[in-house]
C-alpha cells in the first residue's frame, strides 16, 4: 500500500496529462535546451574535461532525475560551483585518470546520496544555514571568475586559490594573446547586453514582458553561433594561436563502470560527500524556491534519491558530479514547463546534438566559453547579503564571512564545511549559555519581562528566572551556576520559579542538574517551583520521581505563580484610611 501510494506521488502528474501542457512543456525543453548547450560546453571546460562530457552529463542523469525526483521544474546537469569542486579533486591526478576520475567522483557521489535517501537524512538540510549558503556560493562564484580569466587572456594558471590564480594572472599578463582578449571582451559584452538591455529593448518594441525576457535568455545561443562562424571564417585556431574546442566526438555518451583501483576510489570519497552536500543543500534551495511559487513543496528524502540517481547515471555514462542548475530551473518555470516531462524532452534533445550537432562546435573559442561562464557568475554574487546578514547577527555575519573567506584561501572543497563546522561551533556554544534572565511583571497587567530591559515589578522574596532554552547535557551546569548566582546575589528568597517558556525538552542530565537544585535550595529552605511548562515536557518528567521530590508546584501561567507566592500586603497599614459606610 505505502509503496502505491509513493507511485501514486511519484507520476501523479500524469493524471490528467492534456496537450495544452505538452505545449508549454516542450516550448521550455526547447528553450532550457538552446541555455543548456553552451552551458553545458563552458561548464566541462571549468571542470577540466572536454567538452563532450559537458554534453554526456546532460542527457541520461536528465531521465533518472525526472523519474525519481520529486521537483517539476528543477533541471539538474552540469553547473559553475559542481564543475569548479571537480576540477579541483581531479587537477592533481595525472592526466590520463582525469576522465575516469570524475565518472568514479559522479558515481560515488550518487551512491551516497541515494544511501542518505534511502535513510531519510533530508533532515541534513536544516544544519546548513542560508547564510552559510550564500556566502559559499559568493565566495566559488569569485573564484570561478578568476579561474576563468586565463582563457580570456590566453594563458595558463595552476593555481587552485583566489590569491594564487591572481598572482600568476598579473605575472603573465605579457603574454596575453590580443585576439583572445578581444573575442573574451566583446563576449562579455555582448552576453552582458543580452541579458540587460535586451528584454527593454523587446519590450518597448511590443512584445510581452515574459517573452521578451524568454527571447534575451535564448540570445546567448546566438552570440555562440556568431563566434564560431567568426572563427571558422578567420581561422582563430590555426593562424592566430585563439585556443578553441576543438574536434568534438560525435555520438551517445559510452555506458561503462569506471574503473579506479581501490586506494584511487578511497581518495575521492572525502571529496565525493562534500560535492554531495553541496549538490543536496544547492539542488534542494533551488527547488523548494521554485516550488513555493506555485505553492507546491518538495520532499526533501526523493530529492536525495533523485539527484543521486542523476548523479549514478552520470558516472556511468561518461560524465561527472551534476547537480540542480539555479539558471536553468528559473528559465523552465518562467518559459512555462509544468512538469517533469520537461527533463525528458531536454535529454532528448541533448541526445540529437551529440549526435548531429558536436562538429559545429569545433571552431568555438575558449574564451567565448569564459566569457559566458564569467556573465553567469558575476549574478551569482551577493555580497549584500553577507552585509546584512553581518549587521543582522554578528555570529551569523562571522560564519557567512569565513565561509566566504575559506573558499578563496582553501578553495571550494573546504570552504562549505568549514562554513557549516562555523556554524554548528556558534549554535553549539549559543546553546551552552543560554539567555536566563529574571524577570517581572509591568505593573496591573500579567504580563512578564526580563527585569533588566524594562521597567517592571519585582519581589524580593520570589524570584523568577526565565529559560529562554531546551535544557540537555551541554547547558545543565550552566543553568546550576545560574541559579546559584541568583541565591547568592539575594539573601530574602523564599521561592524560586523557573519560567520554562522556551524549554521544549529536557532531558536525563538536565534533569539530574534540576534534582541537585532542588536539593541544595532545599537545604537553604528555598522552594523551587515551575510555571508556562509545556505539556509535552511535563508529560516526560512524570516518567521520574522528581516531581515527588519537589518543594514547590508546577503552575499552569507565570501569574498564577506569583498569585500563588507573593505575600499578601500587610493591610494594617491602611486601616487609617478605610472609610466603611
Amino acid at each position: 500500500m505505502n509503496l502505491k501510494r509513493a507511485i501514486g506521488e511519484q507520476y501523479g502528474w500524469l493524471k490528467g496529462y492534456r496537450t495544452s501542457i505538452f505545449s508549454d512543456d516542450l516550448l521550455a525543453a526547447i528553450v532550457v535546451t538552446i541555455l543548456l548547450v553552451p552551458q553545458c560546453l563552458a561548464y566541462a571546460l571549468l571542470a577540466g574535461l572536454p567538452p563532450q562530457l559537458g554534453i554526456y552529463a546532460s542527457i541520461f542523469p536528465l531521465v533518472a532525475y525526472a523519474l525519481l525526483g520529486s521537483s517539476n521544474y528543477l533541471n539538474v546537469g552540469p553547473t559553475a560551483v559542481i564543475s569548479l569542486m571537480t576540477a579541483a579533486c581531479i587537477a592533481t591526478l595525472p592526466p590520463e585518470t582525469r576522465i575516469v576520475s570524475a565518472g568514479a567522483l559522479a558515481l560515488i557521489t550518487g551512491g551516497m546520496l541515494i544511501v542518505a535517501g534511502l535513510l531519510k537524512a533530508g533532515f541534513v538540510m536544516n544544519f546548513v544555514s542560508r547564510p552559510v549558503v550564500s556566502a559559499y556560493i559568493t565566495g566559488a562564484a569569485l573564484l570561478i571568475i578568476f579561474s576563468q580569466a586565463k582563457h580570456v587572456l590566453g594563458v595558463e594558471v595552476k593555481s587552485h586559490t583566489a590569491f594564487g590564480m591572481v598572482s600568476d594572472l598579473i605575472r603573465q599578463t605579457s603574454q596575453a594573446k590580443p585576439l583572445a582578449v578581444f573575442t573574451g571582451i566583446v563576449a562579455v559584452i555582448l552576453f552582458f547586453l543580452v541579458r540587460g538591455v535586451l528584454p527593454y529593448l523587446l519590450v518597448k518594441s511590443g512584445f510581452r514582458a515574459k517573452t521578451a525576457k524568454l527571447l534575451a535568455r535564448m540570445a546567448p545561443i546566438l552570440i555562440i553561433a556568431g563566434f564560431v562562424i567568426l572563427s571558422a571564417v578567420l581561422d582563430f585556431g590555426g593562424s592566430h594561436g585563439v585556443a578553441i574546442v576543438g574536434a568534438v566526438p560525435a555520438g551517445l555518451p559510452p555506458v561503462t563502470f569506471p574503473h579506479l583501483s581501490i586506494p584511487a576510489y578511497e581518495n575521492l570519497l572525502v571529496p565525493a560527500l562534500v560535492i554531495a552536500i553541496v549538490a543536496f543543500v544547492d539542488s534542494t534551495s533551488t527547488a523548494q524556491e521554485l516550488a513555493a511559487r506555485r505553492r507546491g513543496r518538495v520532499d526533501t528524502n526523493r530529492e536525495l534519491l533523485g539527484l543521486g540517481a542523476a548523479n549514478a547515471v552520470a558516472g556511468m555514462t561518461g560524465g561527472y558530479p551534476i547537480n540542480g542548475s539555479m539558471s536553468r530551473s528559473a528559465v523552465n518555470f518562467s518559459a512555462g514547463g509544468k512538469t517533469p516531462l520537461v527533463g525528458l524532452l531536454v535529454a532528448g534533445f541533448m541526445a540529437l546534438t551529440a549526435l548531429f550537432l558536436t562538429p559545429v562546435l569545433k571552431t568555438l573559442p575558449l574564451s567565448v566559453l569564459s566569457a559566458l561562464i564569467i556573465v553567469a557568475c558575476l549574478n551569482l554574487l551577493d555580497f549584500r547579503s553577507i552585509w546584512r546578514t553581518w549587521t543582522y547577527s554578528r555570529a551569523d555575519g562571522i560564519t557567512a564571512l569565513a565561509t566566504f573567506i575559506s573558499v578563496l584561501v582553501l578553495g571550494v572543497q573546504w570552504g562549505v564545511l568549514a562554513g557549516v563546522v562555523l556554524a554548528m561551533v556558534l549554535h553549539i556554544r549559543q546553546s551552552l549559555t543560554p539567555h536566563m534572565p529574571l524577570v517581572g511583571r509591568f505593573p496591573g497587567t500579567e504580563h512578564y519581562r526580563d527585569a533588566d530591559r524594562f521597567n517592571v515589578e519585582t519581589d524580593e522574596t520570589v524570584k523568577t528566572l526565565r529559560i529562554d532554552e531546551g535544557l540537555y547535557y551541554a547547558n545543565a551546569r550552566f543553568l546550576e551556576d545560574r541559579v546559584a548566582k541568583v541565591i547568592s546575589e539575594n539573601s530574602d528568597v523564599t521561592d524560586l520559579v523557573l519560567m520554562c517558556t522556551g524549554v521544549n525538552h529536557i532531558d536525563a542530565s538536565a534533569l539530574s542538574s534540576l534534582e541537585e537544585i532542588n536539593r541544595r535550595l532545599k537545604g537553604l529552605e528555598i522552594k523551587l517551583h515551575f510555571s508556562d511548562m509545556q505539556s509535552v515536557v511535563r508529560e516526560r518528567m512524570y516518567r521520574s520521581d522528581f516531581l515527588e521530590k519537589l518543594t514547590g508546584r508546577i503552575f499552569l501561567s507565570q501569574h498564577d505563580a506569583m498569585t500563588a507566592l507573593q505575600p499578601e500586603p500587610d493591610w494594617a497599614q491602611f486601616s487609617d484610611h478605610i472609610d466603611i459606610h
